[in-house]
């Protein structure tokens, strides 16, 4: 008897499943409809069906919540169900799950993570198909989850690296150097400041020519050098090189090209700022038998600066960034600013910091992933990087030229390193010098 009715029941099932695919409608801000395949469609439905609201926590809502990035829409149990999210969701699960009954709205909260965190990640990077808007550029929905999937928790700043390293005006012998250099977004889920950042943000795409769009993200980073000379000085010492803490606006523009706008500290860390404890250091060493040169490790340096830096990618090969810092003679977080000492050697002549640093142009060269060798995977170029530097106080009368090379061996990224010029480290920075390194680079994806 029931025999008959089974093809009829798997149909009526079949149009039951695909309307409801039908239903799911992903929409943004910008009323455009970011894409969702048949594939994604089902995997949303089927996986929201097992969303149990009565294991929620719930309230009314006086309104309806604005669509700040995205909303999904889909019937659930018989209801319409409306899953607005923020574009970092992900990272902060800020999002509104509510329903409309009459004109009340009711939103669901502290819901079961493990169900809805794989469709919030369709939701949050399904993309928008610019071509059928007649778009060239991305758009700042593409823009927005690009950056935010790779920059809204702790990510790179600085390429980090650790290299066996030489420098001309150090000791005769390799010693390793390590720089660790991460960024973290402020602020990424306070809605009255990201609301004036897209406000910001709107404004400036009103004034630049194109038809590009843009985000805003207020970014607090921090970098450190230390260096430590592994059995060719007593104790193996680790020296402080460089501490830079930054604070900075960063306008995307895509998620390889951006222009900073920011404050940062710049120092060495260190204690010695007069000729009487720099000879006690010089007769210490001395004592201990060893090169008491080594005491300069120990000066201080320290300074505010105010930077702006232009990154662009031109196209999937070749990039450029601009450096432009302004170096304080007295900051907010420094005070007066430490520079080079005439008891150092004996000077008459000041050598500020800004006659050797201050401009900073890099080009990066990236190669395809076809120039390998032995293999797919064994050797493979990766980047090829040129670094110009000069003072912008007489300019191009100190210059420093830096060259990276780094290439993927068995996945490692290995960097061959070298620089002329000066800045070797922020005590001999007005020396000129010649520094090379082989190591490791280390970049978030």
């Amino acid at each position: 008897m029931l025999k008959p009715l089974i093809p009829l029941f798997m149909a009526l099932s079949l149009a039951s499943w695909c309307h409801a695919q039908d239903d799911v409608v992903l929409i943004d801000s910008a009323a455009q409809q970011p894409l969702l395949t048949p594939l994604d469609r089902q995997f949303i439905v089927a996986r929201l069906a097992q969303l149990d609201l009565s294991e929620c926590q719930t309230r009314i809502l006086r309104e309806r919540p604005r669509i700040v990035y995205r909303q999904l829409s889909l019937p659930h149990r018989g209801q319409p169900l409306h899953i607005s999210v923020a574009a970092d969701v992900m990272r902060t699960l800020n999002m509104v799950i509510y329903i409309q009954n009459g004109k009340e709205w009711r939103e669901f909260y502290d819901c079961r993570r493990d169900t809805l965190l794989p469709a919030l990640a369709i939701i949050a990077t399904a993309q928008i198909d610019t071509k059928a808007l007649g778009q060239e550029e991305i758009g700042s929905n593409v823009i927005r989850q690009e950056v935010l999937a790779r920059h809204s928790q702790l990510s790179s700043h600085e390429p980090s690296k650790l290299m066996a390293r030489t420098d001309s005006d150090d000791i005769n012998s390799l010693y390793l150097d390590f720089t660790l250099s991460s960024k973290h977004p402020l602020f990424a889920s306070a809605s009255p400041l990201v609301r004036v950042q897209e406000v910001a943000a709107d404004v400036l795409e009103n004034f630049i020519p194109g038809d590009e769009e843009y985000l805003m993200q207020l970014y607090l980073a921090f970098t450190g050098r230390l260096s430590q000379y592994v059995g060719t000085r007593d104790s193996s010492p680790v020296v402080a090189r460089r501490l830079n803490p930054s604070v900075f606006y960063r306008m995307w523009s895509s998620d390889d090209s951006w222009l900073d706008l920011g404050f940062a500290h710049e120092s060495n860390g260190q204690h010695i700022s007069t000729p009487e404890s720099y000879e006690r250091e010089r007769a210490r060493y001395i004592a201990k038998g060893e090169d008491p040169d080594f005491a300069r490790d120990a000066i201080s340096r320290g300074w505010d600066y105010s930077f702006i830096e232009w990154r662009q990618e031109w196209n999937s090969k070749l990039r450029s960034q601009l450096s432009l810092s302004h170096y304080l003679q007295k900051g907010p977080q420094q005070g007066l600013s430490e520079e080079y000492y005439t008891w150092e050697d004996n000077g008459t002549q000041l050598r500020p910091r800004r006659q050797y640093d201050g401009v900073r142009l890099k080009l990066q060269y990236n190669f395809n992933r076809s120039r390998c060798f032995l293999g797919d995977s064994f050797v493979c170029f990766k980047e090829l990087e040129l670094t110009q530097e000069t003072g912008y106080s007489a300019m191009f009368d100190n210059n420093t030229t830096t060259v990276e090379f780094t290439a993927d061996l068995f996945g490692l990224p290995i960097q061959l390193w070298g620089r002329t010029g000066y800045n070797s480290d922020l005590v001999d920075y007005y020396n000129y010098s010649n520094s090379w390194g082989l190591g490791f680079e280390l970049v978030t994806p």
